[in-house]
């Protein structure tokens, strides 16, 4: 694949919802333009860990423990479904909602970097215009995201609340928890 149309493909995947994007979208309705630098910092760290631990132990650990993938999908849709709860019962008058810490701890086990790491990036070690392209592609995407969120925030505060906010969101995660346990379930079968 040609790099720009890996950087086309993985541009149009960071840009489709996801638990990282509705989190995203969610920090920035909730804590306004100041927090878009920080959340963005944390995903295109959190995805670079991920897409490089992907890219050194996916392989061995797979061959090594076929067992652990299913267990694998299983705690990041735990830990999808908590974000869900924790989100659910945050009270938006107490401040930001959705701390950075959490924007990246979901972006590090967020589906998209696997489809990343083995289906749109080559194996082995990024040239380095690829390696740009990429977290540029990410910072992007992350962008557009924070952009989303403080429109939502704006008109959601005026016209439903805060609450109403975090309990959509939460109600993303929770699908996305749900849809991540359920085809995991049934590939086990």
């Amino acid at each position: 694949m040609s790099l720009a149309a890996a950087l086309s493909a993985a541009l149009l995947l960071l840009l489709l919802p996801g638990p990282t994007n509705a989190l995203v979208a969610a920090a920035t309705a909730t804590g306004g333009l100041r927090r878009l630098p920080a959340v963005v910092g944390a995903v295109v760290v959190a995805y670079g860990l991920a897409l490089t631990l992907l890219g050194l132990g996916a392989g061995v650990l797979a061959e090594s423990a076929p067992a652990a993938a299913p267990l694998l999908k299983l705690l990041a849709s735990a830990a999808l479904a908590l974000s869900a709860v924790k989100l659910w019962r945050a009270d938006p008058a107490s401040g930001t909602a959705m701390p950075t810490r959490r924007v990246f701890l979901i972006t590090l086990i967020n589906p998209k970097a696997l489809v990343l790491a083995f289906a749109i990036l080559p194996p082995g070690l990024p040239s380095p215009a690829l390696m740009a392209g990429t977290i540029a592609a990410i910072a992007f995407a992350t962008a557009v995201w924070g952009l989303v969120g403080l429109a939502i925030g704006r008109l959601g505060r005026r016209y439903v609340g805060a609450g109403v906010i975090n309990r959509a969101t939460a109600g993303v995660l929770a699908a996305f928890a749900g849809a991540l346990m359920v085809t995991t379930a049934v590939a086990a079968l």
